[in-house]
């Protein structure tokens, strides 16, 4: 039917295989390649607003190019059509096909769904009213394609109902486990076209809880780093899921992310004005003088951070505090839009020259990586993160909360010069963040050579996805 607001249900698997999208089945496949699906709101660099769309894209190109047989499905949102996206025009509802040099990716053509601004909202930070429905639709339309792969591994509560619809075996990975996405119960079920034992699986007071389905459904959760994975099993820090964890058959293992070190590698990096590596890292100088140059910033202590300007990134701690540091020579990029915009920019209108405010390319993600002195995370909790990584591996030391994925991949000033590859603090406030900037200052002003120590620290390790995508194999061979 067209998607003409009609609510349709799943139609199984003999409607519409894959064959007829020209994908070769399962027993095509070679003796140890593995056949799956990911579905996913978000692929970088087709659709991004935030670190979903570069753990995706990293983790099944890794499994790619080990040998694996990897199928990416997403929305396709009206923002596609710049990377390639060749919608036919006859269909309200359909899979097409996006370029990509590495994986297959299939967008699901639904206008009435996606064919209106942004990706969850109008504008960053903000979520249509009907996302439920929206994504119930886009989750029906996966599971048809499910019964053709070996598996099918879903991301964030987007998705997390498909595990309730396919019989193949299921990952779910859990990215934010604050967003649960919920919407009216009996609407969400007609709509995903499941029964009462089905659908009690993403029962939550009431009302449908599409990460509740993920949950509940797959045969195996994971997380984004082990410390998050242990965060979530407590009441206090799991959003109100510690019940629903403690239900489940096996406990969620967590796997912390990685980064794609060849598209992201100061050695080879494009963008930047000059190269750098760990032999050689006055490409590094020029780097960051560039970026003065670009952006007309005071010399100082230079401060960035890439991604949402949202509450959970905990750069409201900054706001009483700013004025102060700023006259102590700290200066701030910040690269991105979100809830806290009012807030960043009344800081640019108080400080010109010291504070920076831009919306998000990936030209100056990876200009302020390579340019900055410190990168600067101190969210309130953090499932993974990756400004970090990719700043560490840009040579920037992070200043971050100790949580989540933060504390399992930055290992702090004070475990010495052989092993500290930032600043930490503890202390979820203003002053907590205060302390932990100024001894970030004094060691880069006063300590050049522990400074160096946690530049190489930081760029030394194997931040890639290949490791990483060991253990996701590992888990899917367990569950195939």
């Amino acid at each position: 039917m067209g998607a003409g607001g009609c609510v349709w249900p799943y139609r199984g698997p003999n409607e519409r295989s894959t064959l007829q999208l020209g994908i070769p089945r399962g027993d095509e496949k070679g003796p140890h390649v593995m056949k799956v699906l990911f579905a996913s709101a978000e692929l970088s660099p087709h659709v991004r607003t935030g670190g979903l769309g570069d753990a995706v894209a990293g983790l099944a190109s890794a499994l790619a190019r080990k040998g694996h047989d990897i199928t990416v499905a997403l929305p396709a949102y009206s923002d596609l059509s710049p990377f390639g996206l060749d919608l036919p025009g006859t269909e309200d509802e359909s899979w097409v096909t996006l370029h990509d040099d590495l994986l297959r990716v299939l967008a699901w053509r639904d206008d009435a769904a996606f064919d209106r601004p942004g990706v969850y909202g109008p504008t960053p930070g903000t979520g249509y009213d009907d996302n439920w429905w929206r994504y119930g639709r886009f989750s029906a339309a996966v599971a048809e394609l499910a019964p053709d792969y070996d598996l099918v591994h879903l991301h964030d509560a987007h998705t997390g109902a498909v595990s309730l619809l396919v019989d193949v075996p299921t990952v779910f990975t859990i990215h934010n486990a604050s967003h649960h996405l919920l919407g009216p119960f009996d609407a969400a079920a007609d709509i995903l076209g499941i029964g009462a034992e089905a659908s009690a699986g993403m029962e939550w007071y009431g009302q449908a809880n599409y990460l509740k389905a993920g949950i509940v459904g797959a045969d195996r959760v994971t997380t984004v780093s082990p410390s998050h994975a242990a965060e979530l099993a407590i009441e206090a820090t799991s959003f109100g899921l510690s019940g629903v964890v403690a239900s489940i058959e096996h406990p969620i293992v967590g796997v912390l992310n990685g980064i794609d070190v060849t598209q992201w590698d100061p050695q080879t990096d494009s963008v930047l004005p000059a190269e750098f590596d760990l032999t050689d890292m006055s490409g590094r100088t020029k780097t960051r003088q560039a970026l003065l140059d670009d952006t007309g910033l005071n010399d100082g202590v230079i401060f960035g951070n890439v991604g949402r300007m949202a509450r959970q990134k905990g750069l409201d701690l900054l706001d009483p505090i700013i004025g102060h540091l700023v006259d102590q020579g700290m200066r701030l990029v910040l690269i991105g839009n979100g809830e806290l915009d009012v807030m960043v920019d009344a800081w640019v209108d108080n400080h010109p020259g010291d504070v920076l405010h831009l919306p998000y390319t990936e030209e100056w993600a990876r200009l302020v990586s390579g340019g900055i002195d410190a990168y600067l995370m101190p969210s309130e909790f953090e499932p993974c993160g990756l400004g970090q990584l990719y700043a560490m591996r840009y040579g920037a030391p992070p200043v971050v909360h100790i949580t989540g994925g933060l504390a399992d991949s930055v290992v702090e000033f004070s475990a010495g010069p052989d092993k500290a590859t930032g600043f930490g603090f503890t202390d979820y406030s203003a002053a907590g963040l205060q302390e932990a900037i100024v001894r970030t200052m004094d060691v880069y002003r006063d300590d050049r050579d522990s400074w160096s120590s946690l530049q190489r620290n930081g760029m030394s390790i194997d931040w890639s996805w290949a490791a990483r995508s060991e253990e996701y194999l590992a888990i899917y061979e367990a569950i195939r």
